[in-house]
């Protein structure tokens, strides 16, 4: 009696065929130990900055805040305060990209007019460049050594020791926004 020619195929095919691990988890342990080397090797630097908090509990204090505001956008930048006593300065953009030197001068001069102020916040538009947003707050964050002295009170010991940071706290405003 003749067979039907899909029982001799599968006849054939029942053997089970065995595939080469070896290689492929060799290739694994390569690349594995690779991207933990290369991990190790890169730096990784990062700037802690606080969300925004929207609070309905009303606000009890006499003086209001300072509430020192950088809008960064590709023509200037924009610092403002809603205290009064504070003008609003702008810095146009320069060759080489914002004049943070002005910038900083403006910082100095309002953190010594309020030395305990020190939040600022950061207002970007959605095209500014991931660099310079990191330039910014490093000139908003950084006290140079030509800078005058800003002193704080110790919390454990009481005595006045000097502050390391210009504004250290930068908080992104527009972060809830989306703009």
């Amino acid at each position: 009696m003749l067979k039907s020619p899909s029982h001799r195929r599968r006849s054939k095919g029942t053997e089970d065929a065995e595939l080469p691990l070896v290689p492929i988890m060799d290739a694994f342990v390569t690349l594995i130990a690779f991207l933990l080397l290369a991990t190790s090797l890169l730096s990784v630097t990062l700037i802690d900055t606080p969300v925004p908090v929207v609070s309905n509990i009303p606000d009890d204090s006499k003086d209001k805040p300072l509430q020192l505001t950088l809008k960064l956008t590709p023509e200037k930048l924009e610092l403002s305060a809603m205290r009064p006593g504070v003008p609003r300065q702008e810095f146009p953009k320069i060759e080489k990209g914002y004049d943070l030197d002005k910038l900083h001068e403006a910082l100095v001069a309002i953190r010594s007019q309020f030395p305990l102020e020190k939040t600022v916040i950061f207002m970007p538009t959605g095209d500014i460049k991931y660099d310079d947003i990191v330039q910014t707050m490093d000139a908003v964050r950084i006290l140079l050594k030509t800078d005058p002295p800003f002193y704080v009170k110790d919390e454990k010991d009481g005595v006045d020791k000097p502050d390391e940071y210009l504004f250290p706290n930068v908080v992104f405003g527009n972060v809830l926004s989306g703009n």
